[in-house]
């Protein structure tokens, strides 16, 4: 009976380490491919927040968390609450992170941003305007960052990631639509 006890930490703390390497490898590698893999074939671009990265590391560090209690924690209530709330957490973060997306197609726009759970798809004719902000280091003018700014009063701001690179064609289909096409830092 004294081996199965210790064949079931060396498990739990097999697992919890696997899983410790997967909070930091897990959500680029594992969870956003997965997460592209739902969205309409249709996008041409997919793209997500850094927030994505620390949610998903944030909820598999949990899970580890939870089987590292199984294998230490001696006392059973104790360690089922204790593991319920951090198994709660886990599934928050990998839940928040397969959330946090955005892309566009043809015809409309579509975020879901950090934190939240429901998307939001705006059609080219939705948005007021694209801001560029430029700024120039070493004689290079680049794009700092850009903002979305929608009809609606919402505001969208990408300082980094492939927003950056592949934003042109939704300033062509915003202007084509009738929206604004504005260039800061020039």
């Amino acid at each position: 009976m004294y081996d199965v006890v210790d064949q079931r930490r060396v498990i739990s703390f097999t697992i919890a380490i696997i899983l410790f390497i997967l909070a930091f490898l897990g959500p680029a590698a594992i969870l956003l491919p997965l997460k592209t893999g739902f969205i309409t074939r249709e996008a041409q671009l997919i793209g997500t927040s850094g927030w994505s990265l620390i949610t998903g590391g944030i909820g598999f560090l949990a899970l580890a968390a939870v089987f590292v209690l199984f294998a230490a924690m001696e006392d059973k209530k104790k360690k089922w609450a204790f593991s319920l709330v951090l198994f709660a957490v886990g599934v928050a973060g990998i839940l928040l992170t397969m959330k946090d997306y955005y892309y566009y197609t043809s015809d409309h726009f579509v975020i879901n941003g950090p934190f939240t759970l429901t998307a939001q798809a705006y059609e080219w004719t939705d948005f007021e305007s694209v801001t560029e902000n430029l700024t120039k280091e070493g004689g290079t003018l680049f794009v700092q960052s850009l903002e979305f700014k929608m009809k609606d009063g919402k505001t969208y701001q990408f300082d980094r990631g492939r927003m950056l690179q592949q934003y042109q064609p939704i300033v062509g289909a915003v202007t084509a639509s009738g929206g604004k096409h504005i260039r800061n830092g020039e």
